[in-house]
């Protein structure tokens, strides 16, 4: 009985004295790795060197009369890039916003009015507003006036956006067209506790990869205007038009133009 406790007791003495050389042959890299947080599991999002990425949700599909409509091509467009809805592939963009705002390239025309529709998924008009061009080219932002005259967007329901160059006021038939479909959607608690303690580019993020197209655009759009020669905020802007195929018109101005009416 005590040979077998002494044995015992050897046994364990080899074994810690093994653990310790084995520990010894360890290299600070190996350390560092045994430490490390798995990288694929973000402890927070954060704004990657690459910038903002969107990610398309899976989205239900569209009533037949909410499909994308045909774009309208006019004679009053020039240049290489046409007019263009800023929106996700799909043309479907979520926000969280009950008055959100909705961006569109301008190009160089000769139209010198702009018509914005907003559209409820029955086809009843929610807002609409005319915009004195001017010569204007860029990037356009249209914000929806949160008033008692306009309905503000309703969870879970489609509404349907259009801008249209008015290439001859006297034939409408002759204006270009682009529309988009936009769908207010609710945010989790835990997105919402990650958006309090979030920066301007860090909300931009967490709103791209939570496929809430809208509201990262509004975000960044609104920050670099505030601050226009902030290179980050223009390789964000960048990165988040290359995500969904708008590359050529990630280097073109953000221009302010204010409604008619």
């Amino acid at each position: 009985m005590k040979r077998m406790k002494r044995i015992t007791k050897f046994l364990l003495n080899l074994t810690s004295v093994s653990s310790m050389l084995l520990i010894a042959t360890l290299n600070a890299s190996q350390f560092a790795v045994m430490g490390q947080v798995n990288p694929n599991v973000p402890d927070k999002p954060r704004t990657q060197s690459g910038g903002p990425r969107f990610v398309q949700p899976n989205e239900e599909p569209l009533p037949g009369h909410l499909q994308r409509a045909t774009r309208r091509i006019g004679k009053c467009e020039k240049g290489k890039i046409k007019l263009t809805a800023l929106v996700p592939e799909n043309h479907i963009g979520r926000t969280v916003s009950e008055y959100p705002v909705f961006f569109f390239y301008l190009p160089e025309t000769e139209a010198q009015l702009a018509e914005f529709v907003l559209q409820d998924e029955n086809g009843n008009l929610i807002y609409q507003t005319t915009l004195k061009i001017n010569n204007s080219s860029g990037v356009i932002g249209v914000s929806i006036p949160a008033n008692k005259n306009v309905s503000p967007l309703q969870l879970g329901k489609n509404y349907r956006w259009s801008v249209a160059l008015i290439c001859d006021t006297e034939d409408r038939s002759a204006d270009v067209l682009e529309t988009g479909i936009v769908r207010r959607v609710e945010l989790s608690a835990d997105i919402r506790s990650q958006l309090d303690q979030a920066n301007s580019r860090d909300k931009a993020v967490i709103y791209a990869q939570n496929g809430i197209w809208q509201d990262a655009l509004i975000t960044l759009a609104a920050a670099r205007r505030a601050n226009p020669n902030d290179a980050q905020l223009a390789a964000d802007w960048k990165s988040l038009l290359d995500s969904v195929k708008l590359s050529e018109i990630a280097g073109e101005a953000i221009v302010k133009i204010e409604p008619q009416q």
